[in-house]
């Protein structure tokens, strides 16, 4: 054996020659009949041949064969220098390390989930210079049977004044509280809170009764005791109850809100943040008798970036179940035999292939987001099925194969399982590559991130992986210890319906399903943000989201009759709260209408029949020296921007509010027909515009649906160009590609029944359920077209030599996260379920129904087909594949092929110098593996 050459890698060392097709061992012709020149293995009504024209047949060839010797050189290689092939695999995981100094962990929703070229960035950028937003909110959300007592009046003031004696560093020696910390408006700090009716004053609250409570919340107008301007009650109280008079007689919750200055939100001071900690620590001390609930401006964030440390046991459950999975399948239970290093190896792979992702999509400047918490598991899943590839690969050596040199053995192995997984790896790389071109920068980072840990895990098993399996091939060679359903017709019947009962499911809940996002999805349930979001929509349900009309400098006093019927416009659109318009200029004629002082500066100033100012300098003169200054004006301070002179309006705005809606389908509405009703009032070439923080989301959740079909189209495009390239069968592509089809339609119709919409999380893993549709099926489509026989036997073969690889990838990948299960992380949720129909329909249309169709309809197989191993032959008095006794040629001579310009010496050509209890030894071995 030691002087066996072995095959060239220019000719596949398990190609069958033709002469060897037709004679037996003594060269007696056996296939006599009608057809002398029958290939065994060759269907002979084969209805699939006018798929496969002359051209398409030469390019099938000619790639496979190129492709096949190009792995075939690349492991001859790596079983001759396997250190190597592993400080190959090293470099390539060290090469990429210093793009972790540009890693960055983004977390602004502006930035993840909104396109940046669209309006809502524009009207925010725009927004921002004529009122940029310098306060930060914070809330405590006190909830009780009834808050409208004296008790807990007396109580939530002591809770008020807990609040504004924390102190902070505002430098090395002063210290601030929150009367230095607010934000003004005014002489005041800007709060709200019920207190306010009092002056937030100790000794009148504490001499309060009950009845002394529900009388001040129901004086109309219920006034500020600090400003004297008007207040809502019902804006400040939750649960509200009333009698038939519509009295209010009783309260379920209140809520306080305090307002911090800051210089940036973005990047507030270090003695903001520090306020912001000790505010969330006395909330959440509290006062005895008191429940209360806390919101800080940094609570989304501080939450968002605890929430994947949070999920990291899950992460680690998820690495041990599948080590623990590749222990017991790897190689045999004895102490020479099992790969339990081998498998420990393979998930260093996958490692190396996770920190190959984050750093080189680093050095792309692309950030980190919330979904990329899910990355390990992909790869995990990814990593772990190209592993059983190559052990598969190397435990289905024919038995003309095991005899090879080992150099020989890894250079037949990497053929074969090289071209399996670079098909799945090259559908996988393209379809994110496609995504990567979205518009929605979080699923644009995303596809990168996973575009390059793909990469990384394919090169990782061609080299590192390959290079260990070659030592620890050596090690057990030196006997160092190391510490099918498509054959019967009545189930393949059943196959089919029960595919066709899953597809028409899946169309049914695919054209049910319904798009919503909320970003507040993301915080894990069971910490104190979640409990304060949910009391608050429980509470105060009406509270919806803020927005403005914002104007620059439009003539205000000629279009003062247009600007008055804005308000109402606004509140006919579907989704804008009723009566939630606040307009400073409706507040303004209010005033003037009612207006019977006896100042002269100002009934000088506007027409005695109509209170309209007389002209716009008095317009402008009313508004700014008079209007803002009264009580009722002062309010609008902030709204309103005059020019240098103080002759001018340079921009203001209006406040209105979007009410809660139940779906995006609904808010997107809303903000399209708010949209429409502003730009329909033509105010020339002046900015006009509707923004509100919540569009940035909406925005995002209006392209999700064409994003979500446009990449999976694009995806499907490029899969079936890569499949052709290297399955180079129209007719199995084709196939392969149903069951990929089958699999996302089903997908996408169960999670709507699951409970799960399109948002950019489901997206992403929709995106996700192709590469891994395509693995559970192409492997199988490649291996039938390698191997001779009759389809039956082809789709035996192919069941035999690579289902066990697809079935022990997809259970590690399930294993790899099914402690997901029990995850409260939105991400982690609809990642489980979304991938546990992947690994469960992906695998029955990839081992089940794939298989029925190729035994049905499966063409010829490639001109450099195998012939099968003895054990997968039928026997001469065996069935054909349409279960008819047939007597059939013996399978081909096991001689190695040859070249014809090779001499070879008896030994080499004639396995009857090889001793005869070897080869017995050999085909055991190879029995026992299957």
């Amino acid at each position: 054996m030691s002087e066996n050459k072995g095959f060239e890698p220019d000719q596949p060392q398990n190609e069958v020659s033709a002469a060897s097709k037709d004679k037996n061992a003594n060269g007696v012709n056996e296939n006599p009949g009608d057809e002398p020149n029958a290939e065994v293995g060759v269907d002979e009504d084969d209805s699939c041949n006018a798929c496969n024209c002359a051209c398409l047949e030469k390019c099938s060839n000619f790639i496979t064969s190129k492709i096949e010797n190009v792995f075939y050189r690349l492991g001859v290689f790596t079983g001759t220098y396997p250190w190597a092939t592993i400080l190959i695999g090293i470099a390539l995981f060290l090469l990429p390390l210093p793009g972790y100094a540009f890693f960055y962990n983004e977390s602004d929703a502006a930035k993840l989930w909104v396109p940046q070229n669209s309006r809502a960035i524009e009207d925010r950028d725009q927004s921002k210079i004529w009122f940029p937003s310098l306060l930060r909110v914070e809330q405590a959300l006190i909830v009780s049977g009834n808050v409208l007592t004296a008790d807990t009046m007396q109580k939530a003031l002591d809770l008020d004044i807990n609040i504004k004696a924390i102190q902070v560093n505002y430098n090395v020696t002063v210290q601030w509280t929150y009367a230095n910390l607010c934000f003004k408006s005014g002489p005041f700090c800007l709060e709200n809170s019920i207190l306010e009716a009092w002056d937030w004053d100790e000794a009148t609250i504490d001499a309060l009764s009950n009845s002394d409570v529900e009388a001040k919340v129901n004086e109309d107008p219920l006034l500020s005791g600090q400003t004297t301007a008007p207040m809502n009650a019902e804006s400040l109280l939750g649960g509200v109850t009333e009698d038939a008079s519509n009295v209010i007689t009783g309260a379920r919750a209140m809520i306080m809100t305090y307002y911090v200055a800051t210089a940036d939100l973005t990047d507030p001071e270090d003695y903001v943040l520090d306020w912001e900690d000790a505010f969330l620590d006395v909330c959440k001390t509290g006062v005895p008798g008191l429940e209360v609930y806390r919101f800080a401006y940094k609570s989304p964030t501080d939450i968002g970036s605890g929430a994947a440390s949070d999920d990291a046991p899950f992460l680690f459950a998820g690495y041990g179940l599948v080590i623990l999975f590749l222990c017991a399948t790897l190689g045999k239970f004895n102490a020479r035999l099992h790969k339990v290093w081998l498998g420990l190896a393979g998930i260093v792979c996958v490692g190396f292939s996770i920190s190959i992702s984050f750093s080189s999509a680093s050095l792309f400047q692309l950030d980190y987001g919330p979904l990329h918490s899910v990355l390990p598991f992909l790869l995990l899943g990814i990593g772990v099925d190209d592993m059983f590839v190559f052990v598969s690969a190397w435990d289905n050596l024919s038995p003309a194969e095991q005899l090879l040199p080992l150099r020989e053995r890894i250079g037949a192995m990497t053929r074969h399982a090289g071209v399996s997984i670079l098909i799945t790896s090259l559908t996988d790389f393209a379809a994110f590559l496609i995504g990567a071109t979205t518009i929605i920068p979080a699923l644009r980072s995303f596809c990168v991130f996973a575009a390059m840990g793909i990469l990384g895990i394919f090169l990782l098993t061609l080299m590192l992986f390959s290079g260990l399996l070659t030592y620890d091939q050596l090690r057990a060679e030196k006997n160092r210890d190391a510490c099918c359903c498509c054959m019967n017709k009545f189930l393949a019947i059943a196959v089919i319906v029960v595919t066709v009962g899953l597809l028409a499911t899946g169309i049914a809940g695919t054209a049910m399903i319904e798009q919503d996002f909320d970003p507040n999805w993301f915080i894990p349930e069971g910490n104190y943000l979640y409990e304060y979001l949910e009391k608050s929509e429980d509470y105060f349900p009406g509270d919806g989201d803020e927005a403005y009309v914002l104007f620059g400098e439009i003539d205000y006093y000629d279009n003062v009759g247009k600007l008055e019927t804005l308000p109402g416009d606004l509140e006919e659109v579907s989704g804008v709260a009723k009566d939630s318009t606040d307009f400073y200029l409706t507040s303004f004629y209010d005033w003037l209408d009612t207006y019977a002082g006896a100042d002269t500066d100002i009934t000088s100033r506007i027409d005695p029949t109509t209170k309209d100012p007389t002209d716009e300098a008095n317009f402008i003169y009313l508004l700014k020296d008079k209007f803002l200054l009264e009580d009722v004006g002062k309010a609008y301070t902030s709204d309103i921007n005059f020019n240098d002179a103080g002759d001018a309006i340079t921009s203001s705005r209006m406040k209105f509010v979007f009410s809660q809606m139940p779906n995006s389908a609904k808010r997107i509405e809303a903000m399209d027909d708010s949209r429409k009703v502003v730009d329909d009032m033509d105010f020339g070439e002046e900015i006009v515009f509707v923004y509100s923080d919540a569009f940035l989301v909406w925005e995002g959740d209006k392209v999700i649906f064409l994003e979500l079909f446009r990449n999976i189209g694009m995806a499907f495009i490029v899969v079936f160009l890569v499949c052709m390239l290297l399955i180079a069968n129209i007719a199995t592509v084709l196939l392969v590609l149903s069951c990929v089809v089958f699999t996302l339609v089903d997908v996408i119709g169960l999670i709507h029944f699951w409970g799960v919409t399109i948002s950019t999380v489901s997206t992403i893993n929709l995106i996700l359920a192709i590469g891994l549709a395509v693995d559970y099926a192409a492997h199988i489509g490649h291996a039938f077209m390698a191997c001779t026989g009759s389809r039956r036997t082809r789709t035996r073969v192919a069941l035999a030599e690579i289902g066990p690889a697809v079935f022990s990838g997809g259970f590690s990948t399930f294993l790899a996260f099914f402690p997901l299960c029990i995850s409260t992380s939105f991400v982690f949720q609809t990642f489980f379920k979304i991938f546990f129909l992947v690994c469960v329909l992906g695998l029955f249309h990839g081992l089940v129904y794939l298989p029925v169709m190729l035994s049905w309809f499966g063409p010829s197989p490639y001109s450099t087909a195998h012939a099968p191993p003895s054990h997968h032959h039928q026997s001469n008095t065996g069935g054909d594949q349409n279960g008819q006794v047939n007597n059939a040629p013996p399978p081909p001579s096991l001689s190695p092929p040859t070249h014809a310009h090779q001499a070879h010496t008896p030994e080499e050509k004639n396995w009857t110098n090889v001793p005869r209890a070897q080869i017995q030894l050999l085909l055991a071995t190879r029995v026992d593996h299957l």
